[in-house]
């Protein structure tokens, strides 16, 4: 059995945006006042360029979705160096797979006292997938973005469980 995985990078943040650009700014400006005041502001503008550099290239996170042969994992990748596993699920503990407002999942996605876990790119524009389980006696929501490869390896032993959506 052939194992699937789906690599979704996640989009920064507007406050992880902002400080890079600030303390670039901040970074410029304090050099600048080096420059022209002897070295007063040097280690300053050193820890505001070493912040910036962390925010705009170490800062990389993406999340890991695969499945083999009845078997569920998440995990996150930092920097695309270290990988860490989060979860993973059997079949036997999945409900369902849906895309997300589908109307099959409503009552689950409607319920406040449910775990809801999200391992999507968060943006806003592409569509995902919700993943029901229960485990223990416990319900849970996942979010998560798979690919048309991802679902049909499940569907190929799990049909009844996924929900594929309708391309308009």
């Amino acid at each position: 059995m052939l194992e699937v995985y789906v690599l979704v990078p996640v989009r920064k943040s507007f406050a992880t945006i902002f400080l890079s650009v600030l303390s670039l700014v901040l970074a410029l400006v304090l050099l600048l006042f080096t420059c022209m005041a002897g070295t007063l502001f040097g280690p300053l503008a050193v820890v505001f360029a070493a912040l910036w550099y962390y925010l705009m290239f170490r800062a990389y996170k993406e999340y890991e979705y695969s499945y083999f042969d009845g078997e569920v994992r998440f995990a996150k990748v930092m920097n695309k160096s270290r990988r860490k596993a989060i979860t993973s699920y059997i079949m036997e503990e999945v409900v369902m797979i849906a895309p997300a407002g589908d109307r099959s999942i409503y009552k689950y996605e409607q319920d406040k006292s449910l775990k809801v876990k999200d391992f999507t790119s968060h943006n806003k524009l592409k569509p995902y997938y919700v993943m029901v389980i229960q485990k223990g006696g416990e319900t849970s929501l996942i979010k998560f973005e798979p690919d048309e490869q991802y679902l049909d390896a499940v569907e190929f032993k799990y049909k009844q469980k996924v929900i594929r959506s309708v391309a308009p």
